[in-house]
């Protein structure tokens, strides 16, 4: 009985990538197997019989979309700006950070890391110390990104967005117009992180 961590040593996946697991075994009950795939995603089998999403276990066991979200990925505060949305700037978060895009100073509009280049921990930590405190981003950046946490209305209850929602022109106007001027969104950005 406990639980135990393992990986396959590289021999399943053809990169060498490798895959790892976790098994819980209890003294009576059904064994819980935890793997992950060649894609990195998680899955869950219960007394070694067939995968299923890991998410489908924690629904079970009482979590929302929210709180799983939560546990997995970090969220960071969008803040509407005159002219597109105000990102804080965590030298911590972007080092290592591939820009996508230009990195513009919200303050200033300078343009602080071009386009495809990668931030290093050196150069992150320069940017805070000239006073870096926000970038800049245009509401074309933050279509496809996903929102962190159900967007409610206080007033009538009504629901706008649920947390894991992806963001789209359509649901930018609707939280402009029903005033929503912070906005929690997920870390992920296909490049550095998900």
């Amino acid at each position: 009985p406990g639980v135990f961590f393992d990986h396959d040593k590289g021999k399943t996946h053809s990169s060498g990538k490798l895959l790892f697991a976790a098994r819980i075994i209890p003294y009576r009950g059904s064994w819980l197997d935890i793997e992950f795939d060649a894609k990195d995603i998680v899955y869950a089998r219960i007394d070694r019989r067939r995968k299923i999403p890991v998410t489908s276990l924690l629904y079970a066991l009482g979590l929302d979309a929210e709180e799983i979200l939560d546990t997995f990925y970090q969220k960071i505060q969008y803040s509407r700006a005159k002219d597109g949305w105000r990102m804080p700037f965590d030298p911590k978060r972007m080092k290592g950070y591939k820009a996508v895009s230009d990195m513009v100073d919200a303050d200033t509009g300078e343009v602080v890391v071009e386009a495809g280049k990668k931030l290093t921990v050196r150069a992150a930590r320069q940017l805070a110390e000239k006073g870096l405190k926000a970038l800049k981003i245009s509401d074309e950046e933050m279509i496809g990104q996903y929102i962190a946490e159900d967007l409610v209305d206080a007033a009538t209850g009504e629901i706008h967005a649920e947390a894991g929602d992806e963001v789209t022109e359509k649901l930018l106007k609707l939280l402009e117009e029903t005033g929503y001027n912070d906005i929690p969104i997920l870390d992920i950005d296909h490049v550095n992180t998900g």
